[in-house]
């Protein structure tokens, strides 16, 4: 008789920034442009999302939620493997499999392999955007005519400057980001109040998660920032990009100068989604995306 052993069970636990070195090249090698296979993105909402990892071999699985888990499709390896083996997982858990963040080359793939096995649920709320970097850096032509006009207007009235950031002014990007939570009526609401924080541990460890971030001053004040970090090669992610109310305009100053001045490298800019918010919406749509990445849950039936 031949004995065959048992797979070990997957262990997912709690992202560490440590875990970068070895976790980002999957996610990069996974060649995806949505903003779930940034390590970065990962990390900052590691406990508003119950983001946990598990590692096997040269597979990187992804599981989200606290009670209710759902899982991003595995990255490195043989994906289809790393499927079976997240099935074998969510049985052993008394679960049923969901898989989210896939795309629709995905969907047609996961039917393919595993024919009327899933449920499929469209996730416009979860949708990325995503820019030419060159539209974002220039602004040319006719669509863009407005966004200049705001940019010049806010050049009249203000002496602004643009900077890269850095060891020195981090800390004062941090306080604006306090700023910007105090003006919000001071984060009572949760979902500000987790961002805060990512966003404060993000800064803080900005050198390690490899973020590439710039803030706008008017008169020496800082009074716009953003941050992001790679994806690959080719799509860069924009985290955060936060103004004070009084300087609403530098929301475009800050878009274009850090797209011309820190991303031209890339082809594309994922500025992630909405959220399913009404105004966020229409200002991401206001940008002309060239992508409108389409994202779908998938349940076991």
């Amino acid at each position: 008789m031949i004995v065959t052993q048992a797979k070990k069970e997957l262990i997912f636990r709690e992202l560490m920034v440590e875990d970068r070195e070895w976790a980002a090249p999957l996610l990069e090698g996974a060649d995806a442009l949505a903003c779930e296979y940034s390590f970065t993105t990962l990390y900052m909402w590691r406990r508003h999302y119950h983001n946990r990892i598990a590692r096997e071999g040269e597979t990187l699985y992804i599981r989200s939620g606290e009670r209710h888990h759902s899982y991003l499709l595995p990255v490195g390896g043989d994906r289809k493997a790393g499927i079976d083996r997240l099935w074998e997982h969510a049985r052993s858990q008394g679960e049923p499999l969901v898989l989210y963040g896939a795309g629709t080359a995905l969907i047609e793939q996961l039917e393919e392999w595993y024919p009327s096995a899933f449920s499929i649920e469209s996730s416009p709320n979860d949708f990325d955007y995503l820019y030419n970097s060159r539209d974002l850096a220039e602004l040319p032509g006719k669509k863009y005519h407005q966004k200049r006009n705001h940019i010049s207007a806010f050049t009249r009235d203000h002496p602004w400057s643009y900077e890269a950031l850095n060891d020195e002014n981090t800390p004062e990007v941090i306080a604006l980001a306090e700023e910007w939570c105090r003006q919000k009526g001071n984060c009572q609401d949760q979902s500000l109040r987790s961002e805060n924080c990512a966003i404060r541990e993000a800064l803080r460890l900005r050198r390690e998660l490899h973020i590439t971030g710039g803030l706008i001053r008017v008169e020496g004040r800082p009074v716009a920032f953003t941050f992001g970090s790679p994806i690959s090669g080719e799509v860069f992610d924009v985290h955060v990009e936060k103004a004070l109310a009084e300087y609403g305009a530098a929301y475009t100053v800050i878009n274009k100068e850090f797209a011309s001045r820190e991303l031209t490298s890339y082809r594309y800019i994922n500025r992630e989604n909405d959220l399913g918010i009404e105004g966020l919406r229409r200002a991401k749509q206001s940008y002309r995306p060239a992508i409108v990445l389409e994202k779908y849950v998938c349940r076991e039936k």
